[in-house]
């Protein structure tokens, strides 16, 4: 079929194919064009937030509805690199029916979406689009945005742009004559508006993370079966008219809204209330709720940063979902997305926004949990819920916010209109990584909440203050929440955010502690309110313990005299180490005393205290067991107190929601002590139920490695973990202030700004000036690994890197883990994942070829656990068993180290053998070596 062109553009062609992998027949490229055109048509219309639309319009300096449209002509032009010779010989049997057409000069090897940068950043001129500079002008710029619609940008000089007719692999005569026929005829389609000027970095990231998300859509198999099946039996000859194509891209555009559904693409929306309407469950919203709720709205004009800083313990998760709201209202957002430090604090923080979210949508609506693990996460699989809304709009049930299967596809999950996750998904936006424009797009029509702002290092602060320029850039809401955030980096976050906003040389000023600091993207102003929280004195004690540099820390005495008044009246307490070892050591000691006490009960009836253990080395099912059990026992809703002590790891500090009578950690830094101090006596609504030992209040034990000549004799083992200089500096403030009390939270700030203090003076210790130099370094390469500012993504080839992807990159600093995973070998040699062989070690999966489902793969990484990459790692060969053929086949198995436990005649478990490190999976203490 031909189309009879104006002027002297050629008849098109529809015999050239731009999709043919899984089909019967090949699919005309033009008919692709025009259905990513129009897919971006209903995106503008049905998922694209406000404030997104908003967004792209002002950069462009068009209206809104012009934007769309532009944008929706731009995606029709995104595959026109496809007609050149080295793309249409991959379909033989399509080619062979091309008379007329030379497959001369034809390269497989050159990228389609490089030709078409480069071929339409020569002939967008003739549709009115400035390009005189390569950099500045529309004509270039939208060419460099559509070259990177496969996640990549690349870099083109004046002469690639120039000299580009002269390449012989992008084919001359008919060649030429179908890209300038389908560019022409696209353009009649669709009737865009004029060019605009230019496209500025932020609105072409965007833009082609829009133009992506519509080219998978449309290129979804199911979708384009029939319109093939159409096709070949339509396909009398190559002709078509334009109002025919036209009437496509009108069917493609009727068509979408049903893949947006089953995508489970939408907007999120919830239904307007108080704070206490929000939250029935809190009987009195305190000071800072009621702060927030009354008097954020009055300064709400558009997007901004929301700061929180209060004491653990006030309800500031609340507090930052009523905020979001409020935000997002008046922003035009239409979403959602809660970030925490951990996969941990982020599986505990679905719950709750899973909860909050089938109260409060207005529809069912689609929310992901986003982290490597989440897919073992039984709630996140089947969260349940289904909303009913009645004619007259009346609302019944609770929404369902279950996650589509292409939701749960790779690098799709921040495109749902609600998600929680670890802040690491909201990192890699500012990454140069292969469709980084994607998390970017899933961020930009969201309200992004990160919490425990404190508990991320000077690299993953500097990440996230590039994170907020882009933010601000884009503008998108934050909320950002922290206890213990020392002023100066609190200041650069919000400073970054002002940045990307246009407020580049705009100061915010302090936040007091506690209270809030909101600043306006649009004006820059800053509001400052301070907030008049109860008086909580915390009891601070030091105990001094003996150590040994290499193993630790000797706690048998100091738990003894310390944890006897709970033996004896009852209460519960918590024990904070700081490793996994010195836990399980910790956990040893306290079992035999208990033992011992359990003995000597039976005498008296008085029975010892329950004894549990919470840490990360545990296999991932029976970790989440315990994780709920430990809620169960000393959360809000437990419905009795219990008689217990808890050793843990740094694991129970952030967003786990629990009460203890005592806490007794290892030294730590301030921020952590103080983190850890918010898990003692944290609900009122237990305060009638506690020992009388316990009846003064909370209590913070610090037990302290002794001094010798002055200097503190600190664990290697701590230092590992810690800072040297950080636990100096605590430990000195704790000399000053311990025993005594610190009043929260009018002496927080304090003594956070005491320890984390970064004015330079002449008389630092070595540990000071090492802390100094690193937190230098680790600012330095997140400076040089994250994208540029939105300001200097000029050209976009910086935004991306060819060879970088996400498993390649890291947002965090340190030690790397790997997944380990113990199995259990008889004198047969056959394995299992538990002693007793009731489960066996599956070689492949259950489909009939022998390869996995997801519910096999599954089943196999519920029994993994991280550990530290180091020697042992290195020497894996020796002794390590190899894995199953079908196992290296899979991507989330093929990294798995098997730890062979033996299992000898007589059924006792031997230690694995790996790398010269002894392991054993104890059913009490996890993974022990």
């Amino acid at each position: 079929m031909r189309v009879q062109q104006p002027g002297d553009v050629a008849p098109l062609d529809l015999r050239l194919w731009g999709k043919r992998k899984g089909l019967s027949g090949p699919y005309p490229l033009v008919f692709h064009l025009l259905d990513t055109g129009a897919a971006v048509e209903v995106l503008w219309r049905d998922y694209l937030s406000s404030s997104i639309r908003r967004t792209i319009a002002a950069g462009l300096d068009v209206s809104a509805a012009d934007a769309g449209r532009l944008l929706a002509f731009w995606a029709a032009l995104h595959d026109l690199g496809k007609l050149v010779p080295g793309f249409q010989v991959l379909a033989p049997d399509a080619f062979a029916a091309l008379d007329g057409y030379s497959a001369a000069g034809g390269r497989s090897d050159v990228p389609h979406q490089r030709m078409t940068q480069l071929w339409l950043g020569r002939m967008l001129g003739d549709l009115g689009y400035p390009t005189s500079r390569v950099r500045k002008d529309s004509g270039f710029q939208v060419a460099e945005l559509l070259g990177g619609h496969h996640g990549c940008f690349t870099s083109a000089n004046p002469a690639d742009y120039a000299t580009v007719h002269d390449l012989p692999h992008l084919g001359a005569g008919v060649w030429e004559a179908q890209r300038r026929a389908v560019l022409h005829t696209v353009n009649e389609v669709f009737d865009p508006p004029p060019a605009p000027a230019s496209v500025p970095p932020h609105v072409a990231a965007i833009s082609t993370a829009v133009v992506i998300l519509a080219d998978w859509l449309v290129s979804q198999e199911t979708f384009l079966r029939p319109r093939v099946e159409t096709h070949l039996r339509a396909a009398r000859s190559s002709t078509a008219s334009v109002e025919q194509l036209r009437a496509h891209r009108q069917a493609t555009f009727t068509d979408v809204p049903d893949l947006l559904s089953a995508a489970g693409l939408g907007r999120a929306s919830l239904r307007p209330g108080t704070f206490a309407e929000e939250f029935p469950a809190i009987d009195e919203p305190n000071e800072l709720q009621l702060s927030v709720a009354a008097k954020l709205p009055g300064i709400l004009s558009g997007p901004g940063l929301l700061l929180v800083m209060a004491p653990m313990g006030v309800g500031k998760t609340e507090t930052a979902l009523h905020a979001a709201r409020l935000m997002g209202e008046a922003a035009g957002t239409s979403g959602l997305f809660v970030t925490l430090p951990t996969m941990a604090t982020a599986d505990q923080m679905y719950r709750r926004v899973l909860t909050y979210s089938k109260r409060r949508l207005v529809k069912d609506t689609a929310m992901t949990l986003l982290h490597s693990m989440a897919w073992l996460n039984a709630e996140y699989t089947d969260p349940g819920g289904g909303l009913v809304v009645t004619g007259d709009g009346e609302r019944s049930g609770e929404a369902a916010v279950t996650a589509s299967a292409w939701l749960r596809g790779r690098k799709r999950g921040l495109l749902a209109a609600m998600a929680v996750g670890t802040v690491d998904q909201a990192l890699l936006a500012v990454l140069p990584i292969k469709h980084s424009v994607l998390r970017m797009l899933g961020l930009a029509g969201k309200v992004l909440v990160v919490d425990e702002v404190h508990a991320y290092d000077a690299y993953m602060q500097m990440l996230l203050a590039r994170l907020l320029t882009w933010l601000g850039a884009l503008d998108v809401p934050v909320v950002l929440l922290s206890a213990t955030l020392p002023g100066s980096v609190a200041h650069r976050l919000v400073r970054a955010y002002l940045t990307g906003a246009g407020h580049r040389s705009t100061e915010p000023p302090p936040v007091t502690y506690p209270g809030w600091i909101h600043v306006d993207a649009a004006t820059g102003t800053s509001t400052v309110q301070p907030v008049a929280l109860p008086s909580r004195p915390l009891t601070v004690e030091t105990m001094t313990v003996q150590v040994d540099r290499k193993l630790g820390a000797d706690r048998s005495a100091a738990l003894r005299t310390l944890l006897a008044p709970l033996v004896a009246d009852g209460g519960c307490a918590m024990v904070l180490c700081t490793t996994v070892v010195e836990a399980q050591a910790t956990y040893r000691l306290l079992k035999t005393w208990f033992d011992e006490l359990t003995a000597a009960g039976t005498a008296t009836g008085r029975p010892a205290p329950a004894l549990g253990i919470l840490h990360a080395r545990f296999p991932a099912q029976q970790r989440e067991e315990i994780t709920k059990v430990v809620t169960a026992a000393f959360g809000r809703d437990a419905l009795s107190r219990p008689h217990a002590v808890l050793v843990a790891t740094q694991v129970a500090e952030q967003s786990l929601d629990l009460d203890l009578d005592l806490i007794i950690s290892d030294l730590a830094p301030i921020a952590q002590l103080l983190q850890r101090s918010g898990r003692c006596q944290r609900h009122a609504i237990f305060d009638d139920h506690r020992p009388a030992w316990a009846a003064a209040g909370p209590r913070l034990v610090v037990l302290t490695p002794p001094t010798a000549g002055g200097e503190l004799e600190l664990p290697d083992r701590w230092t590992a973990v810690y800072d040297r200089s950080l636990l100096e500096r605590t430990y000195l403030l704790l000399s000053r202030r311990a025993p005594g009390t610190i009043s929260i939270p009018e002496d927080v700030q304090e003594i956070v700004e005491e320890v984390y203090d970064q004015t330079f003076s002449e008389d630092l210790s070595e540990a000071e000036l090492a802390r100094r130099m690193n937190d230098e370094v680790r600012y330095s390469i997140a400076e040089q690994t994250a994208i540029p500012t939105p300001k200097n993504a000029i050209p976009l080839a910086k935004l991306t890197s060819s060879d970088l992807v996400e498993d390649k990159v890291s947002t965090r600093l340190g030690i790397e883990s790997v997944r380990v995973i113990c199995c259990f070998v008889d004198p047969n040699g056959d394995q299992w994942f538990d002693p007793a062989r009731c489960q066996p070690l599956p070689t492949q999966g259950s489909r009939p070829d022998g390869t996995f489902t997801t519910a096999d793969v599954r089943a196999i990484l519920v029994h993994g656990i991280p550990v530290a990459e180091g020697e042992w790692y290195r020497r894996r060969q020796e002794g390590t068993t190899t894995l199953p053929t079908r196992w290296a086949d899979h991507t989330a198995l093929r990294d798995i180290v098997l730890l062979p436990h033996p299992i000898d005649d007589s059924g006792h478990v031997q230690p694995a053998e790996i790398g010269g490190r002894t392991f054993l999976l104890d059913p009490e203490l996890g993974l022990t070596w």
